[in-house]
């Protein structure tokens, strides 16, 4: 499913934004700009005049929007925990600023990222004016935008640039070079080790000494501190003021070989043809690796997110549920695996009662075909049937069996006696018994003869007539059994 990103990356003096479509095999650059910020109205009127003249240039305000604030404006700390959960570290992370920060922590806004090797570096902490994001979120809400990030500035080009560092040194630095403040971070093991934010000029050959200068001497600070070392091998370039001039200086002022950063050939599933004529690196690449955070999902500082409840309680419960759930998880596939084992088990019963009962039934009636369905219910049906010898099969079965009242007729009517029986119905009332004869007399004759049997209880004459020729006489005869 596509989704669009709107990116900010707000600066002290202009904003860049980058406009990114997501889809499931590759995303696309949509649309860039630049807007300066006008320096001819009151401070607190200069964002808002920005992102109104940003709309002006075809920007969509109903994609979802993630934004950066200058870096100048955010507070880096590095402190080491005694322990990995993360509701305790934000329980303890105030306290444990509080003595290194300017101003009091309940004035600030405050979040961290976990390093990689979190025995040696700890956590590097992200702070910022409580009042100063009021401001921002103010301002970007009157403009119709309603952020569902905020993160420090310049730190998701270096955290997305970390994401690649297999293919770089692992020791590094990435500058990110502004009108009037540059950003240093120092890569390591994958992770953003330092953040500083220097006071800059790079338009002279002595500000570029100068910023050199601070540079080295807060890596050696840093090298010091780590027992490790820090030797940077690669200078990273980025950053609005950053030009060809100004690079090759400082890479000669740092001794190191510089690299400028592109984000858009090395960021997987991205068009990079797209907007080539309007798209520069320097500008765009942080607004572009903001909306790549959001498009993958990446862990970032922020200093807001707007998610769900849900959302908001996993992330702090996470560490306590995970032990419970899986306990749970395995209780409940025990629980299936006794169900299925009974049920196997119950199943296997049942098939060897139903086979018993059709050896039965083939013992049983040998000369019946066994056909599909219930074997109890077939096995009744033959056992009626097996009783049932009457001729109409249509009437109940009686309690004396048909043989005998067969045998009886032919041991009481002698075959000298003139008469032909042509039915035989037996039923609940007893048998009716058809035929025909010479004369009348015959008649009584078989009645008489009936009489005789122990079978037979009574003996009534139905009906005798004679046919229309005066050759046959048709009776009935209504016997009791």
């Amino acid at each position: 499913m596509s989704r669009q990103i709107l990116s900010i990356d707000i600066r002290n003096n202009s904003i860049a934004a980058v406009v990114l479509n997501t889809g499931l095999k590759s995303s696309t650059i949509e649309a860039c700009a630049q807007i300066s910020l006008p320096e001819d109205i009151p401070e607190e009127n200069r964002l808002g005049a920005g992102l109104a003249a940003l709309l002006q240039h075809g920007i969509p305000s109903n994609a979802t929007v993630v934004a950066s604030l200058p870096a100048d404006r955010t507070i880096y700390r590095t402190v080491l925990v005694p322990f990995k959960e993360e509701k305790k570290i934000r329980q303890v992370l105030p306290f444990e600023l509080e003595p290194n920060l300017p101003i009091a922590v309940d004035e600030l806004v405050i979040d961290f990222q976990r390093n990689s090797d979190q025995g040696k570096t700890g956590l590097l902490t992200t702070a910022i004016d409580r009042h100063y994001l009021e401001y921002i979120m103010a301002a970007m809400t009157a403009a119709n935008m309603r952020p569902q990030l905020v993160m420090p500035g310049d730190f998701p080009l270096a955290l997305y640039l970390t994401a690649y560092c297999g293919k770089t040194d692992e020791r590094a630095i990435l500058l990110n070079v502004g009108t009037r403040r540059t950003t240093l971070f120092a890569l390591k093991d994958k992770s953003i080790a330092l953040v500083r934010s220097l006071a800059s000029d790079v338009a002279s050959e002595a500000g570029v000494e100068a910023l050199a200068l601070k540079i080295r001497q807060t890596l050696t600070a840093f090298a010091d501190s780590d027992p490790d070392g820090f030797t940077p091998k690669t200078l990273h370039l980025s950053g609005p003021a950053l030009n060809a001039g100004a690079s090759a200086r400082l890479a000669k002022a740092l001794d190191l070989p510089p690299q400028a950063v592109d984000l858009r050939p090395s960021a997987p599933k991205l068009d990079a043809a797209t907007l080539s004529d309007q798209w520069h690196p320097y500008i765009f690449d942080n607004a572009l690796a903001m909306a790549l955070i959001e498009a993958e999902g990446r862990p970032c500082p922020t200093f807001h997110r707007s998610s769900s409840p849900v959302r908001k309680y996993w992330t702090t419960y996470r560490p306590y549920i995970r032990g419970p759930a899986v306990l749970l998880a395995v209780v409940l596939l025990l629980s299936l695996a006794g169900v299925l084992l009974e049920s196997h088990l119950l199943k296997k019963s049942v098939d060897q009662v139903n086979a018993k009962a059709e050896a039965l039934f083939a013992a049983t009636f040998p000369q019946s075909r066994r056909v599909g369905g219930d074997v109890l219910e077939q096995m009744k049906s033959e056992l009626k049937k097996a009783k049932s010898n009457s001729i109409d099969p249509g009437q109940t079965v009686p309690e004396v069996r048909t043989i005998d009242i067969l045998f009886q007729l032919s041991q009481l009517i002698p075959k000298e006696v003139d008469v032909v029986f042509s039915r035989l119905v037996l039923g609940n009332d007893g048998l009716t018994l058809s035929g025909e004869t010479a004369a009348f007399n015959i008649v009584d004759d078989v009645k008489g003869r009936l009489e005789k049997s122990d079978l037979f209880k009574q003996v009534t004459i139905a009906s005798a007539d004679m046919d229309k020729g005066g050759n046959k006489v048709h009776f009935k005869l209504k016997i009791d059994l």
